[in-house]
This record gives structure tokens, sequence and C-alpha cells, in this order.
């Protein structure tokens, strides 16, 4: 199995020095961190304050960050603001960056910001992943591919499956992107159909680990590049209203993508098919 990584999302409201030690314990190599304000809970900001503080524990623990979050191709300003963002994740041994266009309309513009974005983070040794995400402006994997291709930057793909499903797409979708530039999954899951009470706030609060829901997991793994970084991204209040700890959340996030790729093992050897 690959070193699975704990996104940040997917302990709420929990301190980065806790996701660290969270991961750590549970048994997973590499985190996400989130760099970028706003984060979508406060306290899982890895702000300026806080970053000896996640030094000493990551260097302690041997957890690697493998990416930052999260930017927005929102106009050329914002770009150059993310700069303290990227350089404190560049220190912090960060690999890649999460960013998104979740809010420009302009192909055109969004393309060349795209483009200046990974010029920028790769200033700082770090790559550059676009996630695609429902009731963004550019919310399919197809999108997603003619942004980078027409943004001529060397940007891979974060394939997320609730993104994937709440934006009408299919597995059958993976196909149409090129070789290699799907670089990133973050694993989750839920049903089909969202219901009306959660649907609002399902994405940051209410996902399901993976094998409790119905998305098509195991043959979206069978779909993706095989060197692809797997993270999971499973944000679940109902654990924390639960009184589970981090660590305990961790590591049943971990349990669950190991038992996800132990079926995927089990079908290979009883039917022959490709891992």
């Amino acid at each position: 199995m690959p070193r699975f990584s704990l996104d940040s999302l997917t302990l709420t409201d929990t301190e980065p020095t806790e996701l660290i030690e969270a991961a750590a314990q549970a048994g997973f190599g590499t985190i996400s961190l989130w760099v970028q304000p706003p984060a979508l809970y406060a306290s899982a900001a890895c702000t300026a304050d806080k970053e000896a503080g996640c030094a000493e524990r990551l260097q302690a623990t041997g957890i690697a960050v493998e990416t930052l979050e999260v930017f927005d191709l929102h106009s050329f300003d914002a770009l150059e603001a993310y700069r303290p963002a990227l350089e404190r994740g560049a220190r912090l041994g960060g690999k890649t960056a999460l960013v998104l266009n979740y809010s420009n309309p302009d192909r055109r513009q969004s393309a060349e910001l795209l483009g200046k974005f990974a010029e920028i983070a790769g200033e700082y040794g770090i790559g550059a992943n676009l996630e695609p995400v429902a009731g963004g402006k550019t919310s399919s994997l197809r999108q997603a591919r003619d942004l980078i291709v027409a943004s001529g930057a060397d940007v891979g793909i974060t394939l997320d499956p609730f993104h994937l499903i709440r934006a009408g797409g299919s597995i059958a979708d993976i196909a149409e992107i090129p070789a290699g530039m799907i670089r990133y999954v973050q694993l989750c899951d839920g049903p089909l159909i969202a219901s009306s009470d959660i649907a609002a706030s399902e994405a940051i609060a209410h996902r399901l680990y993976p094998g409790e829901g119905e998305f098509p997991l195991l043959d979206m793994l069978r779909a993706i590049p095989a060197d692809a970084t797997v993270g999971i991204e499973c944000p679940s209040l109902s654990r924390v209203r639960a009184g589970k700890a981090p660590a305990e959340q961790a590591r049943e996030a971990l349990l669950a993508v190991e038992s996800l790729y132990t079926q995927l093992e089990q079908a290979a050897r009883e039917y022959g098919e490709p891992k």
C-alpha cells in the first residue's frame, strides 16, 4: 500500500500540531496543511505564529507535508498575496499547493492566473495541483484539464470523488484526462444523492469515510494513475460531536482507506483485475 496523507479538513477544527500528532499516531506518512487564510476551520490554519510549533512536531514525528491549502485563482493581486503562505509552507517541507478556480468566470484570465500561480509556487520549489470543485467556476475534470492545457504550465489535477459526483461527473470522465495529469486523490465517501438537510454543508462537515457510502471508489482507484498520491479528506462533525479525539478519527480514517485497498487487491487476485 502507498503512504497515505491525512488531509487537514478531515479533522475539522483541530490545531495543526494536533493534526501532525494524530497523523503520526494513526500511521499516516504525510499530511496537508492549511496555510492560506481564511481556513474553513479557524484552528486548522498554520499561521506564522504556529510555524515553529509545526516545524518541531514534524521533525519529532517524521511526518511530511504533502500539500498546502488552499489558493483561489481570484486575481493577480491575490497571487502576489499568497507568497507569505507559500514561503511558510516551503519552510515546512510542502511539496505541492492546492489551487482552485472557485470564483473567476473568465476562462482566459483564469488560465493566465493558473500559469502565474504555478510560476510563483515554483519559485519556492512547490508544485501545483488544480482541484475542480462542485459549485466552482472550474467544476469538472474536463474543465480542469482544459484550463491546465490553456495555461501552458506543468500543473496536475487533484481528484476528489465528492466533487466529481456532486458536479455530475462519473468514473468514465477519468479516462479523458491525459496520463500523468491526475497527481493527487482525496478519498471520501457519501450517498450518490445528498439529503436536503446536509446538502449545503456536506462538503466541509458531513462526508463519509471510505466504505460508508455509495461512491464507486474501487472503480475510481482502478482508473487513476498508480503513482498518484492518495489522501483522505473526510470532515465528519458527527464524529466530533460523538466525542472522538483527533487521533481516533485519524485511525478510523486510515483503517477505512486500507480496507479499500485490501478490497482492491483481493479483487485483483480473484478476478485477475489490474491493481
